[in-house]
């Protein structure tokens, strides 16, 4: 015969063993290239345009480049 315990404890709860050394690699690493992404972004979010407004009217709109 199976028998049961009739009252279940609760007074201890199980303590976090917190983060194993690949997962803290890869949320340091996941962070580190959030912010590289948006650094080129900003770096590179001249490129392209044409400043200040009095060199944008004097642009060859019909030469495409090649």
């Amino acid at each position: 015969m199976i028998e049961h315990q009739e009252t279940v404890d609760f007074s201890h709860v199980p303590k976090s063993q917190g983060l194993n050394a690949g997962t803290k690699f890869i949320l340091v690493t996941g962070v580190l290239m959030i912010f590289a992404i948006g650094g080129f972004s900003a770096f590179l979010s001249g490129y392209g345009h044409v400043w200040p407004s009095t060199h944008t009217l004097r642009i060859d709109l019909g030469k495409m480049p090649q």
